[in-house]
């Protein structure tokens, strides 16, 4: 229960880190457009694959972090078995 508390935590905080970096225009920094170019492309799939990249390897990170924990918690449970 703990580890899914942890995950959507971390989902949590990937979402609002997401969210205020686009509301203070760091994705118009490192696009590498120009003003003009950033309001005609707004909407564009490469900002958004951007947003998408950074959630995923958040994401993964946790989810790698969680199971390493659930793998050590079973090994033990394990050893304690036998």
């Amino acid at each position: 229960m703990i580890m899914w508390l942890r995950l959507a935590g971390a989902l949590i905080v990937t979402l609002a880190a997401i969210g205020a970096l686009e509301f203070f225009g760091v994705s118009r920094l490192v696009g590498g457009r120009s003003p003009n170019e950033v309001q005609e492309a707004a909407n564009g799939r490469t900002r958004e694959l951007f947003w998408l990249l950074i959630f995923v390897v958040v994401m993964a990170t946790s989810l790698l972090a969680a199971a390493r924990r659930w793998a050590g918690q079973l090994k033990r449970a394990m050893a304690r078995r036998t």
